[in-house]
């Protein structure tokens, strides 16, 4: 075969077509020298009323982490089985400036070929119009106006700083049962180490509480709802979004919305308790909010270990809520990230806001109906004493102490100290305690809404009954 002969003409086209790939790929060129991946995820959860109002007080964890976690000393993160303020001294206030929590964000590293393990490595957090307020390993805190009012204007930090990453799988890591933290540690990833080495976890963890509003507005109506983007946020369509009912029962329905490229707004028809499918649907719907992290940039292993996370307060609870999908771009601007190092970084936040369903609407309206006597409960520490009468005044106090110990240290809802107990619940803590983690911001909203002088009035007296904190006659403005 003669070889090819190529004209001078095709030759300086060919170097011309050469030089435009060059140009083209010069990016993907320079990103040769990111010798470090790093993965994010996390979820914002806000809360809010039929009419798309933020609903605040929302500083409460139903599922706290280990002890080990570093936590800013003084802020009230309450437990959703927090004990009732009258029964204690000192009752937190349910902070009314916290609009929005950051749960879980955990950070994931993957060296490259070429990485060089001997150099440390810095990573800072912030949150524009928040606080950080727990983290894990030890980090560099910046908190401007903590334990002061929470303002948009807010800028808490984290600074982690010379970092080592090892080439190890695993290491000396802090022992826990806690599934919230042991699920995180299911993935394929490099083990991050303290610059002093007494810490070490295959992930680095934050949370936070902010004073902003959700960039989605989700409004009720009687047979459906209106998902609309809020006006003046960054996105610009609609993300793709799911709205899923847990019946009490644990069954479970959920439809996704696949809104149009521009589309700011969607109706979407409220499903009937006669219509939501069986508790197999499960296993669909996270199946396919896996798939949807992985197509947004997480490894499989990552988006299982979300999703782990979420069991308790996403998939086992009663609730109506809406997930959506939040562009890294959106994730950038409202939480900032900086790596020392060049790094590949892919962040995957979802969106979580908590509504109103019709179940605890009506629980709602069965405790308000409720007669002013069913509210005169006993607190349980003085029947227990009562029951221990024979006791010797010191046996007494160290019962006292006992009791009140376990009432606030216990993990679970106040209903489940009395069945502890082997004592009855009274009807009006099952209600209130069936309203579930964001009860207390729920009643504190209907007292501060509710136009009735005899309504706040009921409510107030729920509010002095069972409440876990002591929430503001007003919220301040942002």
């Amino acid at each position: 075969m003669r070889p090819q002969r190529y004209p001078v003409r095709r030759i300086l086209a060919a170097s011309i077509l050469l030089a435009v790939v060059l140009m083209l790929f010069a990016p993907s060129a320079a990103r040769s020298g990111e010798t470090l991946i790093v993965h994010e995820w996390g979820t914002f959860t806000s809360f809010q009323d039929a009419a798309g109002a933020t609903i605040p007080g929302i500083n409460v964890d139903d599922e706290p982490v280990p002890s080990f976690v570093h936590r800013l000393p003084g802020f009230p993160i309450r437990r959703a089985g927090a004990y009732p303020a009258r029964w204690s001294q000192g009752a937190p206030s349910c902070h009314a400036d916290v609009t929005l929590r950051l749960e879980t964000p955990v950070l994931y590293f993957y060296p490259r070929s070429g990485f060089r393990f001997d150099e440390p490595i810095d990573v800072e957090a912030s949150f524009p119009g928040g606080w950080l307020t727990e983290f894990y390993p030890a980090a560099v805190v910046d908190v401007p106006g903590f334990r002061g009012q929470l303002t948009t204007s807010a800028r808490g930090s984290l600074s982690w700083r010379a970092l080592k990453i090892s080439p190890e799988p695993s290491g000396n890591l802090p022992s826990t049962s806690e599934r919230v933290w042991l699920a995180p540690r299911e993935v394929q990833s490099a083990l991050i180490t303290t610059a002093d080495g007494k810490e070490s976890e295959k992930y680095l963890f934050y949370r936070g509480v902010g004073r902003l509003d959700a960039p989605l507005i989700v409004r009720q109506g009687e047979d459906a709802l209106t998902v609309a983007l809020r006006d003046g946020d960054a996105l610009k369509a609609l993300p793709p979004s799911w709205l899923v009912r847990v019946l009490p029962d644990g069954r479970v329905w959920y439809r996704r919305l696949n809104p149009d490229a521009d589309s700011r707004e969607v109706v979407l028809p409220l499903p009937r308790d006669e219509a939501v499918g069986a508790g197999a649907i499960l296993p669909a719907l996270r199946r396919e909010l896996a798939g949807a992290l992985v197509a947004q940039g997480l490894y499989a292993d990552e988006a299982q270990a979300m999703l782990e996370t979420w069991q308790l307060s996403y998939f086992a609870s009663e609730g109506l809520r809406l997930f959506f999908l939040l562009p890294q771009t959106w994730t950038d601007t409202h939480l900032p990230l900086a790596v020392s190092v060049p790094a590949e970084v892919t962040r995957v936040m979802m969106g979580r806001i908590e509504l109103i369903s019709a179940t605890a609407r009506g629980t709602l309206a069965k405790l308000q109906a409720l007669p002013a006597e069913a509210l005169e409960v006993t607190p349980l520490y003085v029947d227990l004493l009562s029951a221990s009468a024979d006791l010797s005044k010191e046996q007494r106090a160290q019962t006292s102490r006992s009791v009140m110990h376990r009432l606030r240290d216990q993990s679970g809802s106040h209903a489940e100290f009395y069945r502890a107990f082997g004592r009855e619940v009274p009807e009006p803590l099952r209600l209130y305690d069936s309203l579930g983690r964001f009860r207390d911001a729920l009643i504190a909203h209907e007292w501060r809404t509710a136009r009735d002088e005899s309504m706040r009035a009921r409510l107030k007296g729920i509010i002095d009954t069972f409440s876990s904190c002591v929430p503001a006659e007003r919220v301040a403005s942002q």
